[in-house]
């Protein structure tokens, strides 16, 4: 399906080039930025934005599990001892 009257249609084969781009190390990364913020194609923009979105829950979620490895000993006994109340 070929639509060039919708400004918003992307063609099978601009998905499978934009992929090979990004699986390329380093400059996948950027192009991810690159096409989020610029052009005129909203659909490509949000699909790169909903990226960056998921590696940024990603990272706040890897970031919590470092900081909180240490605790995790004390967390354990504090809820075991929580759900084993007398």
């Amino acid at each position: 399906m070929n639509n060039d009257d919708d400004s918003n249609y992307v063609s099978v084969w601009s998905w499978m080039w934009m992929l090979f781009i990004l699986a390329i190390p380093g400059l996948g990364a950027a192009m991810i930025f690159v096409w989020a913020f610029t052009g005129e194609n909203q659909t490509r923009k949000n699909y790169f934005r909903a990226i960056i979105a998921w590696i940024l829950v990603g990272t706040v979620l890897i970031i919590g599990l470092i900081v909180l490895a240490p605790h995790m000993p004390a967390l354990q006994k504090y809820i075991h001892d929580w759900r084993h109340k007398p």
